[in-house]
């Protein structure tokens, strides 16, 4: 099949559903690749991320008017890449969406052409009808209706509404499905924030710098990662929510001789400790080929006080046993905070991963434990929400460790820092208990 933009995005999304585990970025980069003109490649991370981010909505949509579903999966793709388009994107005509998907139809299954183009046009004509019903749905069921109109599994709706309360829940269900900005942070040993964005005008990028932390930079128009400022080393990819581990306990880490990332890829906490201690930083990974980025953007960055390694934090290190001022575990999750980025998270776990995530993080803590030197800190954070992988954790980790003290722990709320979703527990090993 010839690749064009909605060829693409349905090839990505069809993927997505067909295969357990599959890395969407990593699938979404070889469409991208393929499609040359950038608006082709803005409007297919649009189609891809929006059926993913709407699944639930659209499906709605379609099975309204085709009553007895869709089985045929290929074909129910094609009807959420044009649906999406109908209720979203106002710049396309009906009748180019209608097209479009009845040409793809009839690659696909030359027989479903019909069908495609009356369920499409039966959505157009009915919209409103479909609406005020979705409307009765929430009248009925409040859950329902949020599981449909925002689009989240009913069982992530309850497990949020168990941690934070059903206001706060809807809250952050509704900013998680907003759409994000590329969140740069400056490399402040290369350059000043001043200077880099006197850079980024005369390079005519537009942008935002949040107030909670001013070496942060929000990419709003153009893709940055082109740019002579990413080949140039002056920033690397963070995410305002992130950062905070080394800006909220910045003398921490100036002061510390040794510092450990334990999970480090894709290595933002690695450049930001690289940035500010007087001491080494070893970032460390399971992966080879994030090793291998790892290595590559240390060099565009310019740091030499960083030494990587292949770990696995699962197992203990003996070399490492009481070796470090400062442990940054940021463990594996189920990153229900970076559901803007990786709308895929939504239908790819489950109630059983975000236990058996969370049995997988004290494992990984009672290693890293034992990295510390005594008097040193762990800072455990995750991307994700709720108490089980959270608070939960952090609970049972000291309920082990009598010689660790809480310091703090923070909840980052998407909503209200208008960043990822994410979690910082400082826990501070104090001596035998």
């Amino acid at each position: 099949m010839k690749i064009n933009t909605r060829s693409a995005a349905f090839s990505v999304i069809f993927e997505i559903e067909s295969k357990k585990n599959i890395n969407a970025d990593t699938l979404m980069e070889k469409y991208h690749q393929k499609l040359k003109k950038t608006k082709d490649r803005a409007l297919f991370v649009e189609l891809v991320h929006g059926v993913l981010r709407y699944k639930n909505l659209l499906d709605y949509y379609i099975n309204f008017v085709a009553k007895k579903g869709v089985k045929d999966k290929k074909i129910l793709n094609i009807l959420r890449v044009a649906t999406y388009e109908l209720l979203f994107l106002d710049k396309i005509p009906d009748y180019a969406t209608v097209s479009e998907a009845c040409g793809l139809a009839e690659k696909v299954n030359k027989n479903q052409k019909g069908f495609v183009n009356a369920i499409l046009r039966n959505i157009i004509r009915r919209k409103d009808e479909i609406e005020k019903a979705l409307e009765r749905v929430k009248e009925v069921n409040i859950k329902d209706f949020l599981s449909i109109k925002l689009s989240y599994p009913k069982f992530l709706i309850d497990y949020l509404e168990k941690s934070y309360g059903f206001d706060k829940t809807v809250k952050i269900l509704e900013f998680l499905n907003t759409k994000p900005l590329q969140s740069i942070k400056i490399n402040t040993k290369k350059i000043s924030q001043a200077e880099f964005l006197k850079k980024l005008e005369a390079c005519g990028y537009e942008y935002e710098v949040p107030e909670l932390n001013r070496e942060i930079v929000y990419i709003v128009k153009g893709n940055i990662k082109e740019s002579e400022l990413y080949r140039d080393g002056y920033f690397y990819y963070q995410d305002l929510a992130s950062s905070f581990i080394v800006k909220w306990n910045r003398y921490d880490f100036e002061k510390a001789s040794s510092i450990l990332d334990l999970c480090a890829a894709p290595g933002g906490k690695t450049f930001n400790c690289a940035e500010v201690t007087r001491g080494f930083v070893v970032s460390c990974d399971v992966n080879k080929s994030k090793i291998e980025r790892l290595r590559e953007n240390l060099l565009r960055l310019g740091f030499d006080n960083v030494i990587v390694a292949e770990n696995d934090a699962l197992t203990l290190n003996e070399d490492f046993v009481g070796k470090f001022d400062i442990v940054i575990a940021d463990l594996p999750c189920s990153g229900f905070g970076t559901i803007r980025k990786k709308p895929d998270i939504k239908w790819n776990k489950t109630k059983e991963d975000i236990e058996n995530l969370h049995e997988l993080q004290l494992k990984m803590l009672d290693n890293a434990a034992q990295y510390l030197k005594e008097g040193g800190i762990i800072f455990y954070s995750t991307c994700t929400l709720g108490h089980r992988e959270n608070e939960d954790t952090v609970l049972r980790f000291l309920e082990k460790h009598k010689d660790f003290n809480l310091i703090s722990q923070n909840t980052i709320f998407p909503d209200e820092y208008k960043c990822d979703g994410f979690f910082i527990a400082k826990l501070k090993k104090e001596g035998k208990a």
